[in-house]
């Protein structure tokens, strides 16, 4: 565990969606061992930290997009062709 949750959190990207490093490294735009040497222990760059940080901002942002989710309401808007 590292004091970072831009790792931390890629790292539980990584687990739960079984997605590759050299996949998530193109992705980001960086050198895969790189990434395998911040998931490892070393300590990150502020540069690494920002590139975590816009990669996992951005797949959010395209989860909420395509689920439809109301941040205001925190709930996921189903379209009126779904409603009863």
């Amino acid at each position: 565990m590292t004091k970072y949750y831009e790792v931390e959190a890629l790292r539980n990207y990584l687990e739960v969606t079984g997605a590759k490093i050299t996949k998530v490294a193109k992705e980001i735009g960086m050198d895969r061992k790189t990434i395998w040497l911040t998931l490892d222990g070393c300590e990150p760059s502020d540069k690494t930290r920002l590139k975590f940080k816009k990669f996992l901002n951005s797949t959010i942002k395209d989860i909420m997009t395509v689920t439809n989710y109301d941040v205001d309401k925190h709930t996921i808007v189903r379209p009126e062709s779904f409603k009863n």
